[in-house]
């Protein structure tokens, strides 16, 4: 999630350079419309492509690719291509998707019972070391009622972070956390990372834990972390949507009841920040996320929800009602919270985020260049060194541009692209929408949901995005 690591073309809820992938969203349940119905007819895309590397897919070659999903985002440094995901088996019959909850009757309670405010930080060491930036925020922290900081540990100057340690300076973020406390505010330790899941990248995730652990034994009470919060992100992980995404959630689950174990020495909160899928079926099987623990094979949610005290839902969505609004995504978090004991905050989007049009491709494959220009076009193309690169062809310029580019059309194989479907960033984010909607919609969340006992409060992400959104009114 964080921005100096952002290396894959689409990363999720990334805010450098504010793209999201589909992969998030898809057995969510998400609204898509047609492209075409959103607005006026584009201009014929510019020619995008994307390497692959089949293996993540589960595919030994390209001849056995029969159908796949990319994403075209619509980002301001350019329009950018990413594929989620590759098949070799046809389209399978699609599941009954569960009915969505009910919408609860209106609360007949004037007043809305207090719960915490929480913000993410992810600018934790231009803060640190900016005086007029340190005194903004503190002040920004206090004026807004915020009253948990999901706080990015940063590493000490001079020093750099390493498959999942953080060497921070307990002299440099003592007495930060005590302003913070004097604000208001408790402080969580945030880090995150998707190859955290993997195994040789659990040591050094560990360390950091032992570090926080002797960090709050060696310092006065004020200048404590509260708990550490992991943002780890499995399904950005490479092989994620192929063969390796079972041994990825297992790893997922096996870090996590490390970090538990480790935190309780030092009197650590245990908390993750997790989409709003994890507890959707699988939206080809319909089948739930399984992970298997210490021998004990579970759903992935209820894995979760045993080895941590809370977790903040990445419910981003601009509407509170219907089937995709934010109650819907977050009722059975809730239902589960309260069942396990586990506090649940439910997140919102500030954020810049950018339009995609998603493309699903199937059927017969054609070999060699598309014939014509009149409909978008994704062709594969594998060279004899094992090189794969995925096209996605709009318009004339683009077909003559590719039929430069590639110098052996028995190399192609191509699929039509079908008809573009929307996601919508105005139905994540608030950032084009304005203060008074978000507080609008948020209110309307914390009322209908203030009486669950799982509920936690709302997590605003982030605090570059809230601040510039509250400045702009």
């Amino acid at each position: 999630m964080r921005p100096k690591r952002c290396t894959r073309p689409l990363r999720g809820r990334c805010p450098a350079c504010a793209l999201r992938s589909y992969a998030r969203w898809a057995a969510c349940g998400l609204t898509l419309m047609a492209a075409a119905e959103i607005g006026s007819a584009q201009e014929p895309l510019p020619l995008l492509s994307v390497d692959l590397d089949l293996a993540d897919y589960g595919l030994q070659s390209a001849e056995e690719l029969r159908r796949g999903r990319v994403s075209v985002a619509y980002a301001p440094e350019g329009t950018r291509l990413a594929v989620y995901y590759l098949r070799d088996t046809p389209i399978p019959p699609r599941p009954t998707p569960p009915d969505p909850p009910p919408t609860p009757d209106p609360d007949p309670r004037p007043e809305i019972e207090a719960r915490e405010t929480a913000l993410w930080v992810w600018s934790t060491a231009e803060i640190l070391r900016d005086a007029e930036e340190r005194s903004t925020f503190l002040d920004f922290v206090e004026s807004q009622g915020i009253t948990r900081v999901f706080l990015y540990l940063a590493a000490k100057e001079g020093e750099r972070a390493s498959a999942g340690y953080i060497p921070f300076s307990s002299d440099e973020m003592g007495p930060f956390l005590a302003e913070l406390r004097a604000r208001g505010a408790l402080a969580y330790a945030l880090d995150g990372d998707r190859d955290y899941v993997l195994e040789e990248n659990h040591a050094g995730v560990f360390r950091t834990i032992r570090r926080l652990v002797e960090h709050n034994r060696s310092v006065s009470p004020d200048q404590r972390f509260h708990g550490v919060r992991y943002d780890i992100e499995p399904y950005l992980a490479s092989g994620f949507q192929g063969l390796a995404r079972q041994k990825l959630l297992d790893g997922y689950v096996t870090l996590l009841a490390g970090v538990a174990e480790i935190a309780a020495e030092g009197d650590l909160r245990v908390a993750v920040d997790i989409p709003l899928w994890f507890d959707a079926p699988d939206e080809e099987t319909g089948e739930p996320m399984l992970a298997t623990l210490e021998g004990r094979r579970a759903p992935l949610i209820e894995h979760i929800m045993a080895l941590v005290d809370d977790i903040a839902i990445m419910d981003y969505r601009t509407d509170a009602f219907g089937s995709n609004g934010a109650l819907a995504h977050a009722y059975d978090e809730l239902r589960l919270g309260e069942q396990m004991d586990v506090d649940v905050f439910i997140g919102v989007e500030t954020v810049r985020l950018v339009d995609e049009d998603l493309h699903t491709f199937f059927g017969p494959v054609r070999e060699g260049l598309p014939t014509h220009a009149e409909a978008r076009w994704i062709v594969l193309e594998a060279s004899d060194s094992g090189a794969v690169r995925l096209w996605l062809v709009d318009g004339e310029a683009a077909l003559s541009e590719l039929r430069e580019k590639t110098a052996d059309a028995d190399l192609l194989r191509h699929w039509p692209a079908g008809r573009p479907t929307r996601v919508s960033a105005d139905s994540q984010s608030f950032y084009n929408h304005g203060v008074t909607k978000m507080r609008d919609v948020t209110a309307e969340i914390v009322r209908r949901v203030v009486a669950s006992p799982a509920f936690a409060g709302l997590a605003f992400h982030d605090y570059r995005g809230l601040k510039r959104l509250l400045d702009r009114r």
